[in-house]
């Protein structure tokens, strides 16, 4: 948190596969606060005790990636039967990633913040499926952007913060899923199969880093390798039956392991 307030990009993103936990470990439940309610107040926290030699902004938005389409879950379901405008990423000179047509809050508070993600959740995309009651059947993405202006010598920074809940990997056998939940998993393993490429780029120093393959990872692009900083979460199964699951994590986490960044601050 204090990177992204320092102007850095960060990533925080569970991987692992259906009914392991990964919305536990980033959402968390009452009592038992997960990565992002934690982090959400740790952001403010953080501006608090640096605001007497800074101004802040900070923003919030909240997208899933559902199969190949980009939802803005702060715009979804609203009553307005406008057509909403279609969420384009694309990637600016500087090499931040910027989401267009995205809905955007700026946020004064934790509890701003909070609320942010509480109506972003309310708006995801589940489905049950035999390894799970309740699978996220998408990638839920929180964007945190925060903006400093230092007061005296009016240098801008501006730090980013990734949450992602990744959709969980798993094998159509398994799942039992129907045809149209089938096509979803489909969906699902092509973008973290698309991810892995990425990191296994990153890890061996390619040239060509293949973030374009997946909207996933054209997302992501400014967040992971290069500039960004990236905690990576593995989430794993304890049961025996889910073993060939749990080595993938396990080798998936290995690989990404092994990124190395070059950090430069985003001013």
């Amino acid at each position: 948190v204090q990177s992204a307030v320092d102007g850095y990009n960060v990533t925080l993103f569970a991987y692992g596969q259906t009914g392991a936990g990964k919305t536990f470990t980033m959402a968390g439940v009452p009592g038992m606060l997960g990565v992002s309610p934690r982090t959400i107040t740790e952001v403010f926290e953080v501006i608090e005790k640096t605001k007497s030699r800074f101004d802040y902004v900070v923003t919030g938005s909240m997208l899933e990636l559902y199969q190949q389409t980009l939802v803005d879950l702060l715009a979804k379901g609203e009553e307005s039967k406008i057509k909403k405008k279609a969420l384009n990423v694309r990637q600016e000179k500087s090499g931040s990633v910027v989401v267009e047509n995205l809905t955007e809050d700026v946020c004064h508070s934790a509890e701003d913040l909070s609320n942010v993600m509480e109506r972003g959740n309310a708006q995801r995309s589940v489905a049950a499926t035999a390894m799970n009651s309740e699978s996220s059947r998408s990638h839920l993405v929180l964007i945190i952007r925060i903006q400093s202006v230092n007061k005296e010598t009016k240098q801008k920074l501006e730090g980013k913060i990734l949450i992602v809940d990744l959709a969980g990997s798993e094998r159509l056998k398994k799942s039992q899923t129907t045809a149209e939940m089938q096509k979803e998993s489909i969906e699902i393993n092509k973008s973290l199969t698309a991810l892995g490429d990425v990191i296994e780029a990153l890890t061996k120093n390619q040239k060509q880093v293949p973030y374009r393959n997946h909207k996933l990872t054209q997302l992501m692009q400014d967040s992971i390798g290069g500039s960004a900083k990236t905690l990576m979460f593995v989430n794993c199964s304890p049961a025996a039956s889910n073993w060939e699951e749990t080595v993938n994590s396990l080798k998936y986490a290995a690989r990404a392991k092994k990124i190395t960044n070059n950090i430069k601050v985003q001013g």
